[in-house]
C-alpha cells in the first residue's frame, strides 16, 4: 500500500519529481562540459603531430631531390640483399671469358700472325717476320680430286704429285705408282737412332732406288738426322754422298731432323742455334756436292726449333697436314696429308706437292 510521506517534500519546496529532474540535467550538463574539455585538447595535439610528420617528409623529401635528383627502386640498398644466384654468375664469367677469347682470336687472325700448332697439341699465335720471304701462292688456284691435290697458274698445271717412302712401307710397286699419276718418289736413304746415335741405312734403300728409276719416276733424297755436332752432322751427309753416287737424284736431297713423339730425342738437349748450325754443316755439304739441298719440317721446327731464314740457298719442304697451308713463308714442297693411298703400297702414305720442276733443272 502506498503512504503519503513517499510523494510529498518534507521542506516545503518543488514537487520531489521536478526536482530529480532538475538534478539530471544538472549531471549531463557536467559530463558534457567534461567530454568536450577532454575531446577538444585531444585533436588539436593529433593534428599538430600529422602536421610536424607531413612537414619533416616534404622537407626530407626536398633534401634528397634538390642532392640527388628523383630516387627510384634501383638506387635503393635493399637489392644488394639479393645476390646472383652461382649458376647465374658462372655462366657470365663463361661469357664474358668466351668474348675475350673471341677478341684475342680476331686481333691476332689480323694478317700479321699465323698460328702454330704444337706436337703436344697446344697453339701459338706467332707474329709473321717481316724480314723473312714470304711464299707468293694464290691458293685458290689448288685444284681436289679424290685427295690429289694440283696446282695452278695462268690454267695451267705447275706443280708434281709425289710420295716419300722408307723400310715402312715395305715392298712398293713402283710401276704401279707411276700409272697412279705419281711424279715423283722421296726415298730415305737411312737414319741416325735417336737414342743411341747409331747410323742405319735403310734396308730398303737399294731396292727402292732401283725400282723406281726403273719405273721412270723421279727422284729425290732424305736422311733422318739426330746429329748433336757437327762432326755428326759430317757423318751423315758423307753417308748419303757415298751412296746416291751411282743414282740419279733429280730432286731434293733434304735433311729431316725431328723431335720423336712419346719419347726423348738426343736433339731436344740442343738449343735452336744449335741445331740450325749442324742443319747448315749438313746441307752445306750436300750443295757442295753439285745437288740440292732442302730443310724439311713443320711450321714447329722451322720457325721455333731452328732459324730458317739462315737457309735463303736451301729449298724447304713444309709438313702441314691441311687443305691449304697458312704457313706464310717461301716453301717449295708440302707434305699435306700423312694418310694418302696409291696404288702399288699397301696401307697410308705421305702425300707431297711441288711447287717446282726439279727434273727439268
Amino acid at each position: 500500500m502506498r503512504q503519503t510521506n513517499d510523494f510529498e517534500d518534507n521542506s516545503g519546496g518543488l514537487p520531489i519529481i521536478y526536482m530529480a529532474l532538475g538534478v539530471s540535467f544538472f549531471i549531463l550538463a557536467i559530463l558534457g562540459i567534461v567530454l568536450a574539455v577532454n575531446k577538444k585538447p585531444s585533436g588539436k595535439n593529433n593534428m599538430q603531430t600529422v602536421s610536424s610528420v607531413k612537414e619533416s617528409m616534404e622537407e626530407t623529401e626536398s633534401s634528397d631531390e634538390a642532392a640527388f635528383g628523383k630516387i627510384t627502386a634501383d638506387q635503393l640498398d635493399i637489392w644488394d640483399m639479393y645476390p646472383t644466384t652461382e649458376e647465374e654468375t658462372t655462366d657470365e664469367e663463361e661469357t664474358t671469358t668466351d668474348e675475350e677469347e673471341t677478341t684475342t682470336q680476331e686481333s691476332k687472325d689480323d694478317g700479321k700472325h699465323f698460328l702454330i700448332q704444337y706436337s703436344d697439341g697446344s697453339e701459338e699465335w706467332v707474329q709473321i717476320n717481316p724480314y723473312w720471304e714470304k711464299n707468293t701462292y694464290d691458293f685458290t688456284n689448288l685444284i681436289s680430286n679424290d685427295g690429289r691435290l694440283k696446282y695452278y697458274s695462268d690454267g695451267k698445271k705447275v706443280s708434281f704429285l709425289g710420295v716419300d717412302i722408307s723400310r715402312y712401307q715395305k715392298e712398293v710397286d713402283f710401276e704401279a705408282l707411276k700409272e697412279d699419276g705419281i711424279e715423283f718418289v722421296m726415298i730415305r736413304l737411312g737414319a741416325r737412332g735417336y737414342k743411341t746415335g747409331t747410323l742405319q741405312l735403310d734396308e730398303y734403300f737399294h731396292e727402292n732406288m732401283k725400282k723406281a728409276t726403273e719405273a721412270g719416276l723421279d727422284i729425290g733424297i732424305y736422311f733422318y738426322s739426330q746429329a748433336v755436332s757437327s762432326e755428326e752432322a759430317i757423318e751423315e751427309a758423307t753417308l748419303v754422298l757415298d751412296n746416291i753416287k751411282e743414282y740419279k737424284v733429280a730432286y731434293p736431297v733434304a735433311f729431316d731432323m725431328e723431335f720423336v713423339e712419346n719419347d726423348t730425342s738426343r736433339v731436344e738437349t740442343l738449343t735452336r742455334d744449335e741445331r740450325t748450325a749442324i742443319a747448315a754443316v749438313f746441307v752445306n755439304h750436300i750443295k757442295e756436292a753439285g745437288y740440292t739441298p732442302m730443310i724439311y719440317g713443320n711450321a714447329e721446327w722451322l720457325v721455333k726449333r731452328i732459324d730458317m731464314s739462315k737457309f735463303k740457298e736451301s729449298c724447304i719442304w713444309l709438313s702441314e697436314e691441311a687443305d691449304m697451308p697458312v704457313f706464310p713463308y717461301r716453301f717449295e714442297m708440302w707434305q699435306y696429308t700423312k694418310q694418302g693411298q696409291v696404288r702399288g703400297i699397301d696401307g697410308f702414305v705421305d702425300l707431297n706437292l711441288s711447287f717446282v720442276d726439279y727434273a727439268a733443272r
